[in-house]
């Protein structure tokens, strides 16, 4: 009976370090409801109409169209912070990878990404790990949300509404928020750096934008 019901998930078991980034389910659900308007004309080729599977990208954009917001949100993030992990610790993001674990399911709801060393990368010293001691880690969220501000692509990145395969990137291209194909879970799609640091509607606009 559903008493009974065991919820798990599938798992690899890689040799090496990984840091998790976990985020207030109240947070963003307060976010998405202050910008509703404008969420709901910027991303409606995303989420208003449920994909076909017979059309091209249909997995990406199931995904997109489930998960919504939050996903892009956190995926977004989990790319900036593997860039900004290239300058503080000297890991390329070749080195790196992600996992996403964002749900919309009421039940079992996730919000988080873990970014971890691949296998038989150099990734067992402690590296990784290091970055995010409390004195530390904050100043490397700093750096790339303040990084992903600008884009040597701008204005067009910017202000793109949709780009790449499939046009499932807004405001990210290689210049500013795509990593390696092998680090990305997701083939660099669902990514767009102004839900984050927008002025407007951004996420951490108070972080980036701060007096």
């Amino acid at each position: 009976n559903e008493s009974n019901q065991i919820f798990a998930l599938p798992a690899n078991d890689s040799k090496g370090e990984g840091v998790f980034f976990n985020f207030s389910k109240e947070a963003i659900n307060s976010w998405l409801l202050r910008n509703e308007d404008v969420f709901a004309a910027r991303y409606s080729k995303i989420l208003s109409r449920e994909p076909n599977e017979n059309e091209q990208g249909y997995k990406s954009k199931m995904t997109l169209f489930k998960e919504g917001l939050p996903y892009l949100l956190i995926h977004t993030f989990s790319h900036l912070i593997m860039r900004e992990f290239e300058f503080s610790c000297g890991y390329p993001t070749a080195s790196l990878k992600e996992r996403i674990f964002v749900s919309a399911n009421e039940s079992n709801p996730m919000q988080g990404v873990l970014i971890y060393t691949t296998e038989g990368s150099e990734g067992s010293m402690g590296g990784l790990v290091s970055q995010v001691e409390p004195n530390i880690v904050y100043s490397i969220i700093d750096k790339a949300l303040k990084r992903g501000v600008n884009c040597s692509n701008d204005p067009l990145c910017w202000e793109s509404e949709g780009q790449g395969l499939f046009e499932l990137n807004f405001a990210s291209c290689f210049s500013c928020s795509l990593t390696s194909e092998t680090s990305c879970e997701a083939f660099n799609l669902g990514l767009d750096r102004r839900l984050l640091v927008d002025s407007n509607f951004g996420f951490f606009k108070d972080i980036v934008y701060k007096l």
